[in-house]
């Protein structure tokens, strides 16, 4: 979120444990299509009978069913594009024409381009290729008459594989070739495939690899690039650790880190759905040891259907999810591991440590408890436009200012398959234990804490944020600072915010709990004074939670989202979500370009603004000013030998494919 609020909404989304108008028409979305096997080869299996092993400097595989018709597919979403113009123009280089120059003319005559291609990565810094393509059975029979063919020696575990020594009928100028090629016969007609690198050593690491492991893999996209677990963990090494010094940043860096070492391989692919693309994210487990892997690849039901609650957010919902959720055992370590973090920063700032235990615990029977979530946002772009346009025009004058601020700020609701009551009654205890601890921590400084200076804003008893502002900051983790040290930069540093419960409108469901949040300024570069609103909607066995700056914009979603007789306000009957419906998946939703934008601006200083007026302006020019939907959806199996596969897919709408060209041509 923009800035930390309440804990029970920031840890809403986090319970479940996973994280414009939709496009007319859109066929079912397919669950995501499964990563090849990454099952381990049995100890008791014969070592011959075993996969090869990867070459030790595989950075990445990029595999190509077809390249005619990818480059078909590509020219024809780019064509009128600055970038079509610059690389599919008159005069440019045809796929044909490419492979030539890489292999000269008589080898690139003896290759289908109509098949699979399969390009290995060696090393990151400077990487080397080395490819495998297709021979038709029709040339093979010349290949001998065509070629001087000799055995590639240096293979191990591999024989038969040939080595291209040159051209035989050619011109003793163009006999040599540009790298160094083998030819693999193949065990079935039809098989048959060239393999080339720029050096032997290369060609001699990566040929049977690639022939006899990735050659055998089924491709049932257009086109998909696998990049090996440890390429990712040596990327995370490489990267210098945050200057964090607080205990949930380490926590969060200790989560990544044993995360990051169960994955044992990520791939992204593309599939063309005409006139739409279809987007794939694969990724496999090795185990999952780690809190997060628990967490994000659950054992989720193959027929589990999209909650319904879902499809009862509004219809101008900009960013919508659902997730099946992991199981309260799956996410017990993540919560642990979270809470621990918190507490010890809360304690470091001062709080009681005694005191943190019933408020934790109390936390702890909301938070990732698993189960079923549902989370939707949305804005109103119009209001924010113009209102960044006044706030511009008059040259940041402090009403303006304020004006634009709020008209940047996004609502939210949640839905949990669970009754209103435990959350409410959860809500009030955590205000009444974090008023008691922040009482605490103002009549009982922490030993060692620095002494406001003359003039600041020291916090009374009873005054300060309540100590649930301080856990929700864990949850954004930015973190705690040693004691006697203040967070530069921290929000808790420059606002303060008191919860107060206050009456409901008549308007929602009888026992709906509202809570204002009221923010004010301790320093200068502080966000001007605003309220937040917090309501806890009892529905049945549900429950609803929404949150924002505009009261009456929350209260209207929550009508549609409770209220069976506005359902032609609702998503469900919105056209294009059909794909969502489909069941077996453990998570989706959609999307859009410029609902992501909307969330993302916080406007809480000028430079904010100034950001948000150049983002907002940005998309407006886009073709579709970034308004279509994205739908998505997740599946995630775990395997009997404990490894997983969480797998993902995002349909990307023709018009949304410009809109992202055009962004990403700027």
């Amino acid at each position: 979120m923009k800035r930390a609020v309440l804990l029970p909404l920031v840890l809403t989304a986090a319970c479940a444990g996973a994280p414009s108008s939709p496009p007319g028409g859109a066929a079912p979305l397919p669950p995501a299509a499964r990563p090849a096997d990454a099952e381990p080869a049995s100890a008791a299996q014969p070592a011959e009978a075993r996969p090869l092993a990867a070459p030790r400097e595989l950075s990445s595989v990029l595999r190509i069913a077809d390249v005619r018709r990818t480059w078909g597919n590509v020219a024809q979403i780019l064509a009128g594009t600055p970038l079509g113009m610059m690389l599919l123009g008159p005069g440019q280089m045809a796929p044909e024409m490419l492979l030539e120059e890489a292999l000269g003319p008589a080898l690139a005559e003896v290759v289908d381009l109509g098949k699979p291609i399969d390009v290995a990565v060696l090393g990151t810094e400077r990487p080397r290729f080395v490819a495998s393509l297709s021979v038709p059975e029709r040339e093979m029979r010349r290949l001998q008459e065509r070629f001087v063919l000799k055995e590639l020696k240096g293979l191990k575990g591999h024989r038969g594989m040939l080595r291209v020594e040159g051209a035989r009928e050619a011109e003793p100028e163009d006999r040599a070739l540009p790298g160094v090629c083998a030819l693999e016969p193949g065990e079935r007609s039809g098989s048959a495939r060239l393999v080339c690198a720029e050096d032997v050593q290369d060609l001699v690491a990566a040929a049977p690899y690639l022939v006899q492991v990735v050659g055998r893999e089924p491709l049932e996209a257009d086109a998909r690039i696998e990049v090996p677990g440890h390429v990712i963990v040596e990327g995370l090494e490489s990267v210098p650790d945050e200057d964090d010094d607080s205990h949930a940043g380490k926590v969060g860096l200790e989560l990544v880190d044993t995360f990051v070492r169960d994955v044992e391989g990520v791939s992204v692919d593309l599939t063309w759905v005409r006139p739409d693309i279809e987007v794939g994210f694969g990724m496999r487990f090795a185990s999952r040891r780690s809190p997060l892997a628990l967490a994000v690849a659950p054992a989720a039901a193959r027929d589990a259907a999209t909650p319904p609650a879902f499809f009862r957010l509004p219809r101008d919902t900009a960013i919508a999810f659902y997730t099946q959720g992991a199981s309260r055992a799956e996410l017990t370590p993540l919560r642990e591991a979270f809470f621990r973090g918190i507490r010890d920063d809360m304690v470091d700032e001062g709080y009681d440590a005694s005191g943190l235990d019933p408020f934790m615990e109390r936390l702890g029977t909301l938070a990732f408890a698993g189960g079923p979530f549902v989370i939707g946002s949305g804005g109103d772009r119009a209001a924010a436009e113009k209102a960044l346009a006044a706030y511009q025009g008059g040259k940041g004058a402090p009403r303006a200012l304020k004006a634009a601020r709020g008209a940047l700020q996004s609502w939210f609701l949640v839905a949990v398959e669970e009754p209103a009551q435990a959350w409410i009654s959860g809500v009030k205890e955590l205000i009444q234990l974090g008023e008691k601890l922040d009482k605490k921590k103002a009549s009982e400084p922490a030993a060692g804490s620095a002494a406001p200076a003359a003039g600041s804003a020291a916090p009374a008893a009873g005054s300060a944020a309540p100590a649930a502002n301080d856990a929700a900051r864990g949850a954004g983790a930015t973190g705690g600072a040693p004691k006697g040290q203040a967070r530069e930069g921290d929000e808790e540093d420059r606002e303060r915010t008191d919860p107060v419960i206050v009456r409901a409108p008549a308007a929602l469901p009888a026992g709906t709990l509202h809570v204002e949040l009221r923010s004010r300024p301790l320093t200068k570069d502080a966000p001007p004074a605003h309220t937040s609103h917090l309501y806890v909607v009892p529905a049945g066995q549900r429950t609803w939670i929404g949150f924002g700056e505009d009261d009456a914009a929350v209260v209207a979603r929550l009508r549609v989202a409770v209220d069976p007789g506005r359902d032609e306000r609702t998503l469900g009957a919105a056209p294009g979500v059909e794909a969502l419906r489909q069941p077996g998946t453990l998570a989706g939703g959609l999307f859009s370009l410029a609902g992501w934008t909307m969330l993302a601006a916080s406007g809480d200083t000028p430079e904010a603004l100034d950001d948000a007026a150049k983002a907002l302006a940005g998309i407006a020019k886009l073709p579709s000013r970034g308004e279509i939907a994205m739908p998505f959806a997740m599946t995630s199996e775990v395997l009997g030998s404990g490894a997983a596969r969480l797998s993902a897919r995002v349909r990307v709408p023709s018009a949304g494919i410009h809109d992202v060209l055009a962004l990403l041509m700027r």
